[in-house]
């Protein structure tokens, strides 16, 4: 039986992705051993699937599309870094953050992860944080105070997002990083 490796996400435009790389070769200057992702590979994930059967492709693309049917586009503003998890514990992601529209974000990630729990796939013990990874610190990392100082004092002008689509992505990962593949997406009804 043939597996892929897929997620549910949104896609983010070009100038948000310049702002991603500019936000990005500020925090390097941290020293901190940090996996930063490639900007043109920065999502937000709705939800994460990991290997599925390709033979079930077709019946996930139809219960999205049926579960999306009356979702409405919207806008987010992006605002903010931070990392997970919070608190005094060692960082493993660092995020860009979402202020106004997050709710809204979290009505659809939690009917993309109702849908896919009646297809039979896990769902997530954890509550949806809508946010943009922008990094993953790798363990035994050193300069982590200086990485939380750096992100507590990054800045970048809040940005704008609309949301309109939501993406069933293909993930293929290889040892220059994962290239993603859109295989369907979904249009979100305009406001």
């Amino acid at each position: 039986m043939d597996k892929i490796r897929a997620f549910i996400a949104v896609s983010i435009p070009d100038e948000v992705k310049k702002v991603v790389g500019e936000v990005e070769d500020d925090l390097r200057q941290a020293g901190a051993d940090v996996k930063w992702v490639t900007p043109g590979n920065v999502h937000i994930t709705l939800k994460f699937l990991g290997d599925i059967l390709v033979d079930s492709v077709d019946g996930l693309v139809r219960a999205l599309a049926d579960g999306l049917r009356d979702a409405r586009s919207f806008e987010v503003m992006l605002a903010g870094t931070g990392t997970f998890p919070h608190g005094r514990r060692a960082p493993r992601v660092v995020w860009i953050g979402m202020e106004e529209g997050k709710e809204r974000l979290a009505e659809i990630a939690g009917s993309v992860e109702e849908t896919c729990f009646r297809l039979g796939y896990e769902k997530e013990d954890r509550p949806f944080r809508p946010h943009l990874t922008i990094g993953r610190v790798r363990r035994g990392s050193g300069n982590l105070e200086r990485l939380r100082e750096h992100v507590e004092k990054v800045e970048f002008k809040p940005l704008k997002l609309e949301i309109n689509r939501v993406n069933l992505v293909r993930s293929k990962l290889s040892p220059r990083g994962p290239a993603y593949t859109v295989l369907e997406s979904f249009t979100l009804e305009q406001s």
